[in-house]
């Protein structure tokens, strides 16, 4: 199954880039600006999408498997974070938030390690420097340091060289990437943020004219508020460390959705693509477990189907 996400990348997204029907969101992050010139080359920008959607779609399914968030191994997560990174990609693919979103989830793989552990100092570290690296890809992904230090007291009593070592470990690689930009004399690099005045359009959202967007954003955003109750209100049978687990990425999922608001905020621009880990974990949970909902089989092909549609209008086959 895991084969699937690498074949559904590849096949969209090249013939697409192929007939010129992908275009790159440009937000001016200092990711967008190290990354623009290799948007240039051909296929290359493309290939750096794809490859970073396959790496994203294999770690976020291993690290489902491995916190209990199903009794069973599942390949559902790879698949819906395939179907829906690609099929925003097609829409307007942003590269730093492709790249970010790797670094979160190795950042997330360690933040859920923490569970009864005498001495959660090192993994904390690894956690918070992990998800600062996809801040720093991503800047409204700096939403995530208040997102941990509230699940870090969901997890564990106050200790403040816990939530002191969090911020530091956080904002290790600004103070890397600022050194780097003092040291190559490029300062005006260090600028996060750049908004550009205009009265046109917020760029980076998707047509929502197109019924096939909104058919395709309708089903995902419906999807999503009907998984949040098995976030929210957890069963029963749920062991301690499912719910810790549960509760923590709920914190993360939610300001991370939140983020794309301080984009638009400080950058001018919606970026939906924020999306793409909150619906990966939360729709994956409740379609892996849809035993216990009625509505989730039919969602998980309604979903699916209008990916498709959409896909297939993209490449004007509808």
């Amino acid at each position: 199954m895991l084969l699937a996400s690498p074949l559904i990348t590849m096949i969209v997204l090249l013939p697409a880039w192929q007939w010129g029907f992908i275009s790159f969101s440009f937000a001016q992050f200092p990711l967008d600006r190290l990354l623009f010139p290799l948007l240039k080359i051909p296929y290359l920008g493309i290939s750096i999408a794809a490859v970073f959607i396959i790496i994203g779609a294999v770690l976020a399914n291993i690290i489902f498997n491995r916190h209990e968030f199903n009794t069973a191994p599942s390949f559902v997560p790879a698949l819906l974070y395939t179907v829906v990174a690609t099929t925003f990609c097609l829409l307007k693919c942003n590269l730093p938030i492709l790249v970010a979103n790797v670094a979160v989830i190795i950042g997330l793989n360690r933040l859920m390690e923490v569970f009864r552990q005498s001495n959660a100092l090192p993994a904390y570290f690894k956690a918070a420097f992990f998800l600062g690296l996809g801040a720093l890809a991503f800047p409204p992904y700096a939403l995530l340091l208040p997102a941990m230090l509230l699940s870090i007291l969901n997890t564990r009593s106050f200790n403040w060289r816990e939530h002191l070592l969090s911020i530091i470990a956080f904002i290790t690689p600004f103070v890397y990437w600022v050194v780097w930009m003092l040291w190559t004399d490029r300062l005006n690099d260090l600028i996060l943020f750049r908004k550009n005045l205009t009265f046109n359009d917020p760029e980076g959202m998707p047509d929502w004219n197109n019924n096939y967007t909104l058919a395709f954003s309708i089903a995902l955003g419906l999807s999503f508020l009907l998984a949040l109750r098995s976030f929210i209100f957890l069963s029963d049978r749920s062991s301690n460390q499912a719910r810790n687990v549960k509760r923590i990425f709920l914190l993360i999922a939610l300001f991370a959705i939140g983020s794309t608001i301080f984009s638009n905020l400080y950058n001018g621009q919606w970026i939906p693509e924020v999306a793409i880990l909150p619906v990966t974990y939360i729709i994956g949970n409740w379609f892996t477990n849809y035993r216990y909902s009625l509505l989730a089989p039919f969602m998980f092909y309604i979903l699916l189907g209008t990916a498709a549609l959409l896909i297939f209008h993209v490449f004007q086959w509808v």
